[in-house]
């Protein structure tokens, strides 16, 4: 496995962030030629923080199903606001897929992955890509930096009636009041958007189920492709729901049956990302 940390430096960061990859190897047993789905991972936190919970044990869980996995350190407030995380992701992105062949995957099947308002960032990046004041001073064509499809996980979509606020305020800061409904999901879908798959539990108090309904609604409208799954019980922040991303004494929060979801969203890339030896989709 290649494993390193990637400085990726932006305009108006105050510093660079972090991207961490955890990428399997080639050997001849499974063809020195093979290239694969690359997911660059998000943690939440609501724009503060970032979920440890949801950064490497998550890289890791896919790397072993056999994916290129890279952990997005991005900033949060106070370091930085609206558009510096969207910034980052994008780079993330264009990073990945510049460097390809080194890390054996598949350039157009390059995958953003979020959770909670990390799920928020996977969003912009699959909605926003070509949004000029995110993408213009980071110097390519926009194409440049677009994912392939998208992978949210009971996220933050909407600043409306369902949405967590505190994760609006903190990205956006003294930019809340006028940039908040122009960076509310559901709202900016557009024709040809990439696959989504979603996921959400029905009893979240914290971002409430309805954010992922909004998004899905929208993406449907519009045609875009679109897996979702919504679990009857789950607090807020499930991760793998599993024991491992749970410390003993939260073990009661853990809701076994949301685990599934890697299973059902490792089935979900192999149908739209599914790279044969030669590189190519099929």
């Amino acid at each position: 496995m290649r494993h390193e940390t990637i400085l990726l430096s932006v305009p108006e960061a105050t510093a660079p962030a972090e991207l961490i990859a955890y990428v399997p190897d080639n050997f001849p047993e499974l063809g020195m030629d093979r290239r694969r789905p690359a997911l660059i991972i998000c943690p939440g936190g609501g724009y503060a923080f970032l979920s440890d919970r949801e950064g490497e044990p998550v890289a890791l869980r896919f790397a072993g199903l056999g994916y290129a996995a890279f952990v997005l350190r991005y900033h949060t407030a106070p370091q930085a606001h609206y558009p510096i995380p969207q910034r980052q992701l994008l780079s993330a992105i264009d990073h990945v897929r510049t460097h390809a062949q080194e890390y054996h995957v598949d350039s157009s099947a390059i995958v953003a992955m979020g959770f909670s308002a990390g799920g928020h960032l996977a969003g912009c990046a699959a909605l926003l890509w070509n949004r000029p004041e995110i993408v213009r001073p980071l110097g390519k064509k926009a194409a440049a930096y677009r994912p392939d499809g998208a992978v949210l996980c009971y996220p933050v979509v909407s600043s409306g009636v369902h949405g967590h606020r505190n994760s609006f305020l903190n990205l956006l800061g003294e930019q809340y009041d006028k940039k908040a409904a122009a960076l509310s999901l559901e709202n900016q879908v557009k024709k040809g958007a990439p696959p989504f798959f979603l996921w959400h539990t029905a009893d979240d108090t914290t971002v409430p189920m309805e954010n992922t309904r909004l998004l899905e609604t929208a993406l449907r409208d519009r045609g875009a492709p679109v897996e979702t799954y919504i679990f009857p019980h789950g607090v807020h922040g499930q991760s793998l729901a599993d024991s491992t991303v749970f410390a003993p004494d939260r073990q009661w929060q853990l809701s076994v049956p949301c685990a599934v979801w890697v299973e059902r969203c490792h089935a979900w890339l192999q149908r739209n990302f599914c790279c044969p030896v030669s590189g190519e989709r099929k």
